[in-house]
């Protein structure tokens, strides 16, 4: 019986950190995921809709924007830190088993998914108001890039899933 107890003392605490870390990690990718689907799916129709003023648009979608930004910054690094904690293993098992060739492509997209974000906020950094034109073509892009990265984001939690399968 004293191992018994011995065991638990010693594996519960590992339990419980990784379950904290996945939890984290979850929590995290439901906050980044949610917020850019909600913001693609239900923001951005209901600006370009609802609002007949340009201005009114591009203020409107700089603040939510910016709002959104000063979470998804905090969710990111944890979605990554937690992220890469998780992932950290042996390259052999990464180039050798279908757990790691999942997570290598995982990793890709989260990577071409951090890229077109930046791309996304630079380009909102860039639209002018005053020029009608340009900002036609920089809201056609901006839009094309926030459906990339609602895509995006939903293919990293199917290929979470494929990896949680394993």
């Amino acid at each position: 019986m004293q191992g018994y107890y011995i065991a638990v003392r010693m594996i519960l605490p590992l339990l419980i950190h990784e379950a904290l870390i996945t939890w984290m990690h979850l929590l995290a990718a439901s906050i980044w995921v949610g917020g850019t689907i909600f913001l693609g799916v239900v923001v951005a129709p209901v600006l370009r809709y609802g609002l007949r003023s340009d201005l009114e648009r591009f203020n409107l979608t700089i603040m939510i924007g910016k709002r959104f930004n000063k979470v998804a910054i905090p969710t990111l690094a944890v979605l990554l830190s937690t992220g890469v904690y998780k992932a950290v293993t042996t390259p052999e098992f990464l180039l050798s088993t279908m757990y790691g060739s999942i997570l290598f492509v995982k990793v890709g997209v989260v990577i071409s998914m951090l890229i077109i974000w930046l791309l996304h906020m630079k380009l909102s950094n860039m639209i002018d108001v005053n020029d009608s034109v340009k900002l036609m073509r920089v809201r056609l892009r901006a839009r094309i890039l926030g459906n990339i990265l609602v895509v995006q984001s939903v293919t990293v939690l199917f290929l979470a899933a494929m990896l949680d399968s394993f």
